[in-house]
């Protein structure tokens, strides 16, 4: 689609700035009044033999396993010459026109077309995979940002290459930019991500259910990179096996060979670890959403939601192992979770459920909930289909010269920001909410009472599958919001300036099938008739206890959601 605004899909506030992702590039604004400061934008992903800077074998390495994996092998055409029989008399004469017409119906050509039918489908499927994993866009698109609390860096998750970029600030003679510091491919596609408050550790959370622990800035490792290499020597050794072109007699075993060694190369390359520092912190069984450090009565902890409708509470680095307790009673995913700064015992959970809840996490102990979906109707007047929650926020507003709790909430393909008030009874009270020109994707705060959101420009309000038409445009692409006695106030004068002139001149084609995979993913997360959770336990059952780290889960890898 052409003529329209990216949408970005990702803010995060670094400091003084506004860090939006738009697709595969990141913008950076002045958070006050929305002018433009500066884009990071993403070299195509091509490898260029070992060009690559320090941190990116492993991007080498995935690519050159894409690579392989997708390489389509050539087998001759031409079968080997059929044995032939000797016969005697005129049966030779028979037995050699029976054999012309038997030619058309012979078992091992049928077996061969089949196989051939077999591999014309791996082949089709497998251009499919390579699509979905470009995802449509020139370089990795990015699908989570995090900030540090020094406001030096930014921290990103690119899906389609399992990296995590860190990006440095760098600010000289009054010039900004952003530039990229390193790039790790992590073991499996990290799925959120969370930055500790002396801004020198990542938590990254993955797909299989993983959570690792990685420094901020990189630096290789040598125990590893020997490792590495040494287990990168073994591995390479050439495969001898015992049969070779010379010794196969058919066209089936012929490409039976070509496969066994390519699995065998692939394989391989998949078990070549990465050789830098990453520790693996705990594990779910299942695909993990979010992920968030808390503290409370000066001990930490890290808590991380999955698709299996749990909440896991454990303890903080280094005893991460140690499960405290699960805050258990949504019925489908969890797949965002929240906790007040200014009251870290209470943690607000919420999903593909109808219901936001209100927990005292430490405990497990769930206090509150209230019908999102209620809210929701009232707001469009109607809702035709399940609501899942994409986002809670926290502010705390001074309102009658009282403070106040302020929850703002936001669903996936709702175009409306919903505000609650947590009282000190600890239930959410329905305040106000404010219909947008367009879907909510995203949302920071400010100081002054400000709110900044992004607004889909591609597809209708309220649906995520009906492109707009050409005459239901809209050109802002972020909207800011005051806080005045409570209620939410449109700042007219914000993203005024040079911002626009960079707009005018950067409208560029959107594709639409990929952008939508791209920002409306969380329903994906929604498990079918034929799929079953994995059951409750009772918290009182589970607290001091010892998890399995690194437990793998029941899903395959292409099987789990992309978030």
């Amino acid at each position: 689609m052409a003529g329209s605004n990216m949408p970005y899909q990702c803010l995060e506030k670094c400091g003084k700035f506004l860090v939006a992702a738009r697709g595969s590039n990141i913008d950076l604004f002045n958070v006050e009044d929305g002018s433009f400061i500066f884009t990071w934008s993403s070299v195509p992903a091509v490898v260029h033999g070992g060009n690559l800077p320090a941190g990116d074998e492993a991007a080498q390495l995935q690519h050159e396993v894409s690579q392989l994996s997708s390489v389509n092998i050539k087998v001759d055409a031409s079968p080997p010459p059929a044995k032939r029989r000797k016969l005697s008399g005129n049966e030779d004469e028979k037995s050699e026109t029976k054999g012309e017409n038997t030619e058309k119906v012979d078992p091992e050509s049928k077996g061969e077309s089949k196989e051939n039918e077999k591999t014309e489908k791996k082949q089709k499927k497998q251009k499919q995979n390579n699509r979905s994993e470009t995802s449509g866009f020139e370089s990795p698109s990015i699908i989570a940002l995090a900030t540090t609390n020094d406001a030096k860096h930014v921290v990103a998750i690119t899906g389609e290459d399992k990296a995590i970029r860190v990006f440095e600030i760098i600010e000289t003679e009054g010039v900004v930019e952003v530039r990229q510091i390193s790039q790790r491919v992590m073991p499996k596609r990290p799925s959120a991500l969370t930055i500790t408050s002396d801004s020198t550790t990542i938590i990254s959370a993955d797909k299989f259910g993983d959570v690792y622990s990685l420094p901020l800035l990189f630096s290789e490792s040598p125990l590893l990179s020997r490792i590495s290499r040494e287990t990168s020597q073994v591995t390479n050794r050439p495969f001898k096996p015992s049969a070779n072109e010379f010794t196969i007699h058919s066209q089936r075993n012929r490409k039976a060979l070509e496969n066994q060694k390519r699995q065998l190369a692939l394989r391989d390359a998949k078990e070549t670890s990465p050789a830098f520092e990453h520790n693996l912190l705990l594990g779910h069984v299942s695909l993990l959403t979010d992920v968030k450090l808390a503290v409370l009565d000066g001990r930490n902890y890290i808590i991380t939601a999955d698709r299996d409708e749990h909440i896991r509470i454990s303890r903080g680095i280094p005893q991460a192992h140690i499960i405290e307790t699960f805050c258990l009673g949504h019925k489908e995913f969890v797949s965002r979770i929240c906790v007040p700064g200014e009251r870290p015992e209470i943690l607000i959970s919420g999903g593909g459920d109808n219901d936001l809840f209100v927990w005292r996490w430490a405990n497990g102990e769930l206090l509150s909930c209230i019908d999102i979906e209620r809210e929701v109707a009232q707001a469009l007047h109607s809702v035709t289909a399940k609501v899942v929650v994409s986002g809670i926020y926290h502010m705390r507003q001074s309102i009658n010269r009282e403070p106040t709790d302020l929850i703002i909430v936001t669903c996936e393909g709702v175009p409306a920001l919903i505000t609650l008030t947590l009282t000190s009874q600890n239930t959410l009270q329905p305040k106000t909410t404010i219909l947008l020109p367009g879907n909510v994707l995203s949302l920071i705060s400010s100081k002054n009472n400000r709110i900044i959101l992004s607004i889909d420009t591609i597809y209708k309000a309220g649906s995520t599958t009906e492109v707009r038409n050409e005459d239901d445009q809209i050109d802002a692409n972020l909207l800011s919001f005051t806080f005045e006695r409570g209620d939410l106030i449109r700042d007219m004068n914000f993203r005024k300036g040079s911002v626009d002139a960079v707009e005018a001149g950067r409208k560029e084609v959107v594709n639409v099938t990929a952008l939508k995979t791209l920002l409306y993913s969380l329903e994906n997360l929604r498990k079918r008739d034929n799929e079953g959770g994995l059951g409750t336990v009772g918290a009182e059952s589970v607290r001091g206890t010892e998890s399995q780290v690194g437990d793998m889960p029941v899903f395959e890898e292409d099987e789990q959601m992309e978030g």
